[in-house]
This record gives C-alpha cells, structure tokens and sequence, in this order.
C-alpha cells in the first residue's frame, strides 16, 4: 500500500520550493474529467495529488482505455517523471483536483542532502512496482469477482491509511466506466458483479460513497489475506 504522502516529509524542510506553475506559485487545479497531462507531452515537474481524485491511463488507437491506477491525495502522480522528460501514461481528473509540481532539481538536490526524502521516494517506486504486479495478476488470472473486490479493499485501505475512511465506509466517486476500464471489464460485466455484492450483503453504494458490510466475506471472494 503506498505511503500515505511525500509532503509530510517535505513539508519540514526548510528551503525547499514549488516548481514554477500558476502565479502562486505552488499549487494548479483542474476540473472532474480533465485531462491534466498527456502520454509523451514533456513533463517539467514531479505533481502531487492535494485534493480530490485522479488516474492514470493508456488509450490504445481504437479508444480503448486502461485504467492503471487511480490517485489519492498524497500520491506522487508519477515516479518517473524525476528521471524523464516524458511518460508513457495520461492522467485525468477523476473530481475537481488540486495538485502541486515540484521543481526536478530541488527534489533531486533534496534527496542528495536528506536520506529520508530519498527513502520515502523509493519506498513509493517499490509500492508502484508492487502494484503493477498485482494489476498484471488481476488481468491474467483473477476472476471478475477478485478483481472487483481486489479494488473496493485496496481503496479501502489506501483512504483509510489517509484517515479519509470512516470505518469502513469511504468516498467512492468511481463510476461503472473507470472500474471496467480498471479490471479489464465491461461496464454491464460491472454492473452485474456490483449487483451480486449488493445482493449478497457485501457492500452498499450510495451516492459518491461505498460502504463494506461484509468484511470477511469480501476479503474472502478477493483471494486476498
């Protein structure tokens, strides 16, 4: 599960500056369903997430859409984009966003000067890594239902780490789209895994929230311990 935020670490050092973005200087925004950067458009920053949702994609020539990770607050939108000029992914607002962008070379310079930066930042790569596996698990091998489930109590746990989860029950502003594009489904292959877990007593979606009636039981059809 990825480190609830880089800020806290960099928030205490002194010296340190936002990179060079609206005329404050320090923090953009962008509205649910923008698309805040496009694969293989230079990228001049480090961004992370401060408010709101977002994802990262690819979009193959006939329209077609992998999700391949959704972004919280605190996430680091791309570790990559330290060492590259570009990514190979876009990313896009999920809800109305706020994000800040570090300066490449303060960020560099910083984690030469204080380990714990650099420790933090590589700790996010291994969990990128480590998420990427368990995606590529997902898509060959998982069943709909493991997959679907897989979601729910990864969000969970990442909102929770976040103290943005009330027990069990989270904000949850996915809709029918972003989870089949996430897990390989199609939205109406969705719509009915999501029904049987209402049916079933193991979760309840209403609104923009998720709430998981069934601990066990969903841990259990995730495969996961």
């Amino acid at each position: 599960m990825r480190e609830p935020s880089i800020c806290r670490t960099l928030a205490g050092k002194s010296g340190f500056s936002f990179g060079p973005t609206l005329p404050d200087r320090s923090h953009q925004t962008a509205h649910a369903g923008q698309l805040i950067y496009r694969a293989n458009e230079p990228v001049d920053g480090v961004d992370v997430i401060c408010e709101g949702w977002a994802f990262t994609f690819i979009m193959l020539f006939d329209g077609r859409r992998q999700i391949l990770s959704f972004l919280l607050p605190g996430d680091v939108v791309s570790t990559t984009a330290l060492v590259r000029d570009r990514l190979s992914v876009s990313v896009q607002a999920l809800t109305d966003l706020r994000y800040c962008r570090f300066s490449k070379l303060e960020l560099r310079s910083l984690m030469e000067t204080e380990p714990k930066v650099f420790d933090q930042y590589a700790s996010i790569c291994v969990e990128e890594k480590e998420e990427t596996d368990q995606l590529v698990t997902d898509l060959g091998r998982r069943t709909a239902d493991e997959r679907i489930a897989r979601l729910v109590l990864a969000l969970m746990a990442r909102l929770g780490a976040r103290g943005m989860a009330n027990g069990e029950s989270f904000p949850f502003p996915l809709r029918q789209r972003h989870i089949a594009d996430a897990t390989g489904l199609t939205p109406v292959h969705v719509s009915r895994v999501i029904g049987s877990f209402r049916n079933a007593g193991l979760i309840e979606i209403t609104g923009r929230s998720l709430t998981v009636r069934n601990l066990d039981e969903l841990r259990r059809v995730s495969s996961t311990r």
